[in-house]
C-alpha cells in the first residue's frame, strides 16, 4: 500500500480504503451515481479511486456549493466531495451556493479542479458553465409550491439555463435536456420551509426542486 493512501490521522483513503472496509464487512454502499460531484469528476468509479479526501476543493469553493460527504451517502464516500444547494442564506455567509463553474471569480475555470491534487476532479478542455452537466432537476410535485397552485415561481426566476418553464396551470417542469445542474433552482426553493410549516403530516424533508445525478 502506498504512504498516499495513508492520512496524516492514519486513515486508508482512496480505493485502498474503500477495499479495506469492504473486508472488514462494514460498508453500506449506495448504489452508484447517488451523489452530484463537483466540475471535473468525469467518471464515478475514478474519482472515487483517486480522491485523497484532502478537502481542498471545499475550501476554494466561491460560491459554498461543495461539502463533505457523510455515513449517510455511504462509508466509500464519505468525506468526498459532493454538492450542496439546499443551505439557507444565513448559513452561506451572502455567498452563491450555486454552481456557476467559478464565471464570476476565476474567469470560468472551476477553482475546484484547478486545486485537486490527485486529478479526482479534471476539466476537460471545453468545460464551462454552458458545457458542465453535474446532475439535473428534478420536481417533487407533492411539495412544490406552484404544484399547490400558490403562484410560487422563484425556481424558474432562479434558473440561469432557462431550463424550467410553466404549464397552462403554471406548474414549473424541467427540461432535462436545457438543465445543467448547477443547483440555482434548489437553493431559490422556499418549499423546505413553507411546507414543512403548514402541511401537517405532508411536512417535506428535502426542497420540492433538487438536483439529481446523471443516470447511466
Amino acid at each position: 500500500m502506498s504512504a498516499s493512501n495513508i492520512s496524516r490521522r492514519g486513515f486508508i483513503t482512496g480505493a485502498a480504503g474503500a477495499a479495506c472496509m469492504l473486508a472488514l464487512g462494514t460498508v453500506s454502499l449506495l448504489p452508484e451515481g447517488e451523489i452530484c460531484r463537483p466540475p471535473g469528476a468525469q467518471d464515478e468509479n475514478r474519482f472515487i479511486g483517486a480522491c485523497i479526501r484532502c478537502g481542498k476543493c471545499l475550501e476554494v469553493c466561491p460560491n459554498a456549493c461543495i461539502t463533505p460527504a457523510r455515513l449517510e451517502d455511504g462509508i466509500v464516500n464519505m468525506r468526498t466531495p459532493k454538492m450542496n444547494f439546499s443551505r439557507s442564506a444565513s448559513q452561506l455567509g451572502g455567498r452563491m451556493g450555486w454552481c456557476d463553474h467559478c464565471t464570476q471569480f476565476n474567469g470560468g475555470i472551476a477553482k475546484c479542479a484547478q486545486v485537486c491534487p490527485s486529478g479526482a476532479l479534471s476539466l476537460q478542455d471545453d468545460s464551462s458553465f454552458d458545457t458542465m452537466k453535474l446532475g439535473v432537476a428534478q420536481i417533487e410535485t407533492d411539495w412544490c409550491l406552484a404544484w399547490m397552485l400558490k403562484g410560487c415561481t422563484l425556481c424558474k426566476n432562479a434558473c440561469p439555463q432557462e431550463a424550467i418553464s410553466f404549464d397552462a396551470h403554471k406548474r414549473p417542469h424541467v427540461n432535462e435536456d436545457l438543465c445543467n445542474g448547477c443547483g440555482s433552482c434548489e437553493q431559490a426553493c422556499v418549499s423546505l420551509e413553507s411546507v414543512s410549516m403548514s402541511a401537517g403530516d405532508r411536512s417535506a424533508t428535502t426542497r420540492a426542486i433538487t438536483v439529481h445525478p446523471l443516470r447511466g
